[in-house]
């Protein structure tokens, strides 16, 4: 059976990807995700809709590396500290920072705290079906 609502406790247990993995940017270049989870399931529709939407977390040391996307993106800030960098504009962030992302805006995370860096993200897919964003590199 589906989940539509969550609490702190359940939103927090994400799958695991403690392992260092690379992605696909829109611009085609490769940048990579260290100590970050993700809900274990899109929401249920969230996969036949034009928006993204969802929660992402970073365990103490976790990074996202700098990549852009090809439509605007924000990001609300629900538990612990972190640096986010976008563009040439970098700051420490902690609960209730807003970040917002341009398309083709470079972006960065970093969790810089002792425990979990989590936020909401709001955005659009990409208008490229074979954009590759947020894609692990196919290989061949």
């Amino acid at each position: 059976m589906p989940q539509y609502i969550f609490t702190e406790d359940e939103w927090m247990k994400f799958k695991e990807e403690s392992n260092n993995h690379t992605l696909v940017a829109v611009d085609g270049s490769h940048y990579g995700a260290v100590k970050m989870g993700g809900l274990i399931d899109r929401l249920p529709g969230s996969e036949t809709y034009d928006r993204l939407l969802g929660v992402n977390s970073f365990k103490p040391g976790g990074i996202y590396e700098s990549h852009e996307h090809q439509t605007p993106m924000y990001y609300y800030v629900i538990h612990g500290h972190g640096i986010m960098r976008v563009g040439d504009e970098e700051r420490e962030v902690g609960p209730g920072a807003w970040i917002y992302t341009p398309p083709g805006l470079k972006h960065y995370t970093e969790n810089t705290g002792d425990v979990d860096f989590a936020y909401l993200f709001f955005g659009g897919n990409p208008h490229d079906p074979n954009a590759g964003i947020h894609e692990p590199p196919k290989t061949s």
